[in-house]
């Protein structure tokens, strides 16, 4: 329920959120679901921080296809995005981190 209202906040078009920490809020993959559909049209957020939320490989997938598809419209764009701990495979966390535009994203406690 938290995740799911914090994504309609997200997608509002008055919002001025620059920085959003849910850290260790058991968002698990749903609610990670939720709040990439809340940043699809969000152009203000630059730092979303989701460390140890569970979010696994089917919610990274979504931050990063809401990720791909801002880019492919030539929307602005998360510039920093933490997901350690959450449970991620390889190959998630890769394609995760190239959505972002960060090679380093990939490297070390992400892979955990």
């Amino acid at each position: 329920e938290g995740a799911a209202a914090i994504g309609k906040v997200l997608s509002a078009t008055k919002s001025n959120l620059k920085e959003l920490y849910l850290g260790a809020n058991q968002i698990g993959s749903g609610g990670a679901k939720f709040l990439a559909e809340g940043l699809r049209n969000n152009t203000t957020l630059d730092k979303l921080y989701l460390e140890g939320n569970s979010i696994g490989d089917e919610g990274a997938i979504a931050l990063r296809d809401v990720l791909l598809d801002q880019r492919s419209r030539q929307c602005k764009v998360l510039e920093h995005l933490y997901v350690d701990n959450n449970g991620l495979g390889k190959e998630a966390a890769t394609t995760l981190g190239r959505a972002v535009n960060s090679e380093t994203m990939i490297e070390g406690s992400l892979l955990e």
